[in-house]
C-alpha cells in the first residue's frame, strides 16, 4: 500500500487516473443497477410483492414499469427511492414479511406524465371538471395499474372458501377501473352504459360527498344523494334494471341466446322487470309480428294451436284434433288422419311413398274392377304414383304374365306382339294388321278370309251366326253340312229351313 502511494506522488497523473476509474465503474454500476431494480421483475425477487406484479401484468398498464407510477422521475426521487428500498431488503432477510397493509398514493404528477391533457380531451366520456382540486385521480382510478385476478388474490393470501375479504382488496386492485362493483353486476365501467357527458355525474352521486364507498358502486346508503335503488331497479325483487341512460346498445351487457329473432331488442322487450320467453306476458304485439309461418301452415290464430311455454313441431302433445288446423285434400282417404299418418312424421305432398303409415294398402285404396289379385308392392313401386293405371306401367320391373293370364283360345305370340302400351285391348283391333298373325284357324274352319265372317268390330267367342246362303252353287245337305266347318257349336236345320215346298230353285 506505502508502495502504491509513493508511487501515486511521483505519477499524479496516474492516481487520477485510478480515481476516474473508480468513479466510472461506480457510476456505471449505479446506472446499471438502477435500470435493473426498477424493472418489474426485479420486485417479483420478494415473495411479498408476487401478487401486485400478478395484478399489474393482468392490467391495462403492463407498457408502464413499477416505477413510473410509484416513484417520481427526478434523478433525486430515483436515488432516494433506491436508500428507502434497503430497509425492505433488510427485512426481506432478517424477519418474516407479510403483505403490505398499506400503498403510498399515486400523485395526480404520475398519472399526467403519461395522460397530460386527458381531463381536458374528454376522452374518457365525461368532463372532470367537478372534480378538479378536491378529487385526486386514484380517488377513481386507484385500479388502474392492477387488475385484480383469482391468482393474485391466492398469492395475497386473502383467497379463502368465504370468497374476497373487502379490508385487503385495495391492496390488490378494484374490480376494474370505475366498474360497477355490486356483486353479481356485470362488471363493466360507468362509462359503458352512462353517457356523462348528458346525464352528469350528479344524475346518481351527490359529488359534494365521497362519489362511491370504498369498493361499491350506487348505494342507498353510501351515495349520500336522493337516487336510491328503486331509481334505477324496479323491481326490488328481481332487480331488473331499467337503462334510463345508456349510451350503448343492449348487447353491450347482454348476450342473444340461441335461437333469438334478429330483430333490435326494444321490438319485443318494451317493459323492464320481464324476463322473456316463449311466454310473453308483458308483450302487447301480435305472434306475427316477431314470428313468421312456415311454410304450408295453418291461417288459424297461433294461439288456435300454441298454447304459452310449448314448443310446437309437428308432433302435438296438446293438440285437439287435426282438422283444427289441417283441412284433407281433394280425393283424399275419408278414414281418421292418424290411420296412415304418424304424429312425428310429416306427410308433406305424399305420394304413395308413405315412410310413416302403419296400414297396410288396402287399408286406404280399395282394387278397381278386373284388378290383380296379387299383393299390392308385386307392381306397384313405393316411389311411384299409379292412379288409375292402365297397361302402360313405366314403374312395373316384371313381364305381363306375372300379372295377367292369357285367356282360352288366345295367340302364344309376346303380349307386345299386338299389345301395345297406352292401348286397352279387347277384340276390336283398330291397329292390328291382319288376323293370321295372330290367330290360327281351327281344324275344318271355313276357307275363306276372316273379313268375310268376322266383323273387326264384334266379339266372336262362341261365334253364333247365321249363313245368309250356303255358298257353293248346287249341293245336297250332305255335301255342305254345317260340321264340316263347325266341329261343335252349331244348331242344324232341315232343308225347309232354307228352301220352301216348290222346285229345286225356290
Amino acid at each position: 500500500m506505502k508502495r502504491l502511494i509513493a508511487a501515486a506522488k511521483r505519477k499524479p497523473a496516474l492516481s487520477l487516473a485510478v480515481v476516474a476509474g473508480a468513479l466510472v465503474v461506480l457510476v456505471l454500476g449505479a446506472v446499471a443497477g438502477t435500470a435493473y431494480t426498477n424493472k418489474p421483475s426485479f420486485c417479483t425477487s420478494c415473495h411479498e410483492m408476487d401478487p401486485y406484479y400478478t395484478a399489474w401484468n393482468a392490467g391495462g398498464h403492463t407498457e408502464a414499469s413499477c416505477v413510473s407510477c410509484h416513484v417520481d422521475p427526478s434523478v433525486e426521487a430515483q436515488i432516494t427511492h433506491k436508500f428507502v428500498a434497503l430497509k425492505e431488503v433488510y427485512n426481506h432477510f432478517t424477519t418474516q414479511p407479510k403483505f403490505p397493509g398499506k400503498v403510498t398514493a399515486v400523485p395526480d404528477s404520475r398519472c399526467i406524465a403519461c395522460h397530460e391533457g386527458t381531463i381536458d380531451s374528454g376522452i374518457p366520456g365525461f368532463s372532470h371538471d367537478a372534480h378538479r382540486g378536491d378529487r385526486a385521480c386514484i380517488d377513481c382510478h386507484m385500479d388502474a395499474g392492477h387488475k385484480v385476478t383469482s391468482t393474485a388474490l391466492a398469492e395475497a393470501g386473502i383467497l379463502n372458501t368465504a370468497g374476497m375479504q373487502a379490508r385487503e382488496l385495495r391492496v390488490v386492485a378494484s374490480r376494474g377501473a370505475g366498474a360497477a362493483n355490486l356483486s353479481g353486476h356485470k362488471p363493466v365501467s360507468c362509462s359503458g352504459c352512462h353517457d356523462l357527458t348528458k346525464t352528469g355525474c350528479a344524475t346518481c352521486h351527490d359529488t359534494k360527498k365521497k362519489p362511491h364507498a370504498v369498493f361499491a358502486s350506487v348505494s342507498a346508503t353510501t351515495t349520500g344523494s336522493a337516487a336510491s335503488c328503486t331509481t334505477c331497479h324496479t323491481d326490488a325483487s328481481r332487480w331488473a334494471f331499467t337503462h334510463p341512460g345508456p349510451d350503448s346498445t343492449c348487447t353491450t351487457c347482454h348476450t342473444t341466446p340461441a335461437k333469438h329473432r334478429a330483430g333490435a331488442c326494444a321490438t319485443c322487450h318494451t317493459k323492464s322487470g320481464t324476463s322473456w320467453a316463449f311466454e310473453h306476458p308483458s308483450s302487447s304485439a301480435a305472434c306475427t309480428s316477431c314470428h313468421t309461418r312456415p311454410a304450408a301452415h295453418s291461417t288459424a290464430l297461433c294461439t288456435t294451436c300454441h298454447k304459452t311455454g310449448v314448443s310446437w313441431k309437428f308432433s302435438h302433445p296438446t293438440s285437439t284434433s287435426c282438422a283444427s288446423c289441417h283441412t284433407k285434400p281433394a280425393g283424399h282417404y275419408a278414414g281418421t288422419c292418424s290411420a296412415c299418418h304418424s304424429p312425428s312424421v310429416p306427410f308433406a305432398n305424399t305420394r304413395f311413398s308413405h315412410p310413416g303409415a302403419k296400414a297396410n294398402c288396402a287399408n286406404c285404396h280399395a282394387r278397381p274392377a278386373n284388378h290383380y289379385a296379387g299383393a299390392c308392392n308385386s307392381c306397384h313401386s313405393p316411389k311411384i304414383a299409379f292412379a288409375k293405371t292402365t297397361f302402360k306401367h313405366p314403374g312395373s320391373t316384371a313381364t305381363c304374365t306375372n300379372c295377367h293370364k292369357r285367356p282360352a283360345g288366345h295367340s302364344a305370340s309376346t303380349c307386345a306382339t299386338c299389345h301395345k302400351t297406352g292401348v286397352s285391348w279387347r277384340f276390336s283391333h283398330p291397329t292390328s294388321k291382319s288376323c293370321a298373325s295372330c290367330h290360327r284357324a281351327p281344324g275344318g274352319h271355313y276357307g275363306s278370309t276372316c273379313s268375310s265372317c268376322h266383323s273387326p268390330s264384334r266379339a266372336w267367342s262362341s261365334a253364333t251366326f247365321t249363313h245368309p246362303r250356303v255358298p257353293g252353287g248346287e249341293h245336297t245337305y250332305r255335301s255342305f253340312a254345317c260340321n264340316k266347318c263347325h266341329p261343335s257349336g252349331y244348331t242344324s236345320g232341315s232343308c225347309t229351313s232354307c228352301h220352301g215346298p216348290g222346285g229345286p230353285n225356290d
